[in-house]
């Protein structure tokens, strides 16, 4: 059984409803251990919209101390907070951003790419339709470079969504698992794990993030895996996860990822 959700947002980013009410919402669907990780963005320059979806990032102490209020309310002997942050990689400036999280203390920290350049990968269907086919593939190429240098700052607890691009079904041209290869091993080599974010069956795409054949090889390739909801409202905190465990058993995978204090621990499942 699966009893861990870290990937989780709140109103202090894009989600729906407060810190307590997600925190209770973990608790209330059974849980031992409920995480939010609401979403961090400092761009390298002006151009981008995240403003529109992140915190504004000079409340992050107010962020974490009001988690930390409610996490000292709400931790019993069944149920644990834990805290967290969606933290976007940007080549330019990565390093200068994660200094501004030391202070902090964090349970994990989500590594997360949501632009290719200043292209918005998951923000609407509607960017992605102006594209040509050799444009779509080109974004693609963009987001897998950067989440191979995400990877290699070993600087994040575990990846967001790993083909997060497949959103609104724009495919690249070769959408298979060959495309893949060289980001699923720079994954191994960096010991990134990654999430199947159950959030995915209810997009366009309809299928988790990654898919079954993605989870497979990573599998092969002992890349650790958790399972979150990705949720942003209080009744999707465990939304599909049965079909996270089905998926899990049919990609071989036996263990899954806890964190605490940034530190990873596996349980079996």
């Amino acid at each position: 059984m699966l009893f861990t959700s870290y990937h989780n947002h709140t109103t202090w980013s894009d989600g729906a409803a407060s810190i307590p009410e997600m925190m209770q919402a973990g608790k209330d669907a059974g849980l031992q251990e409920f995480g939010l990780s609401d979403h961090w963005v400092l761009p390298p320059s002006s151009g981008y919209d995240s403003e529109s979806w992140s915190m504004l990032t000079d409340r992050l102490e107010q962020y974490v101390n009001e988690c930390l209020h409610w996490k000292n309310r709400l931790d019993d002997e069944h149920f644990t907070i834990r805290i967290g942050l969606e933290v976007d990689y940007f080549e330019e400036n990565w390093k200068e951003n994660l200094q501004l999280l030391d202070p902090f203390p964090f349970d994990y920290l989500i590594g997360a790419v949501h632009y290719a350049g200043k292209f918005p990968i998951d923000h609407s269907a509607a960017p992605w339709q102006a594209l040509t086919q050799a444009e779509i593939d080109a974004v693609w190429c963009e987001y897998w470079r950067k989440v191979c240098g995400l990877a290699a700052s070993r600087k994040f607890d575990f990846l967001a969504h790993l083909d997060l691009p497949k959103k609104f079904g724009f495919l690249a041209t070769d959408h298979s698992l060959a495309a893949w290869e060289q980001t699923l091993l720079t994954l191994q080599e960096y010991d990134l794990p990654l999430e199947i974010n159950t959030a995915g069956w209810a997009k366009p795409c309809a299928e988790a993030y990654p898919s079954a054949s993605v989870l497979t090889r990573a599998n092969e390739l002992g890349i650790p895996v958790l399972v979150n909801a990705d949720a942003h409202q209080k009744n999707h905190i465990m939304r599909f996860y049965p079909q996270a465990e089905e998926l899990l058993r049919q990609c071989g995978y036996q263990q899954v990822c806890t964190f605490a204090g940034r530190q990873r621990k596996m349980i079996s499942v």
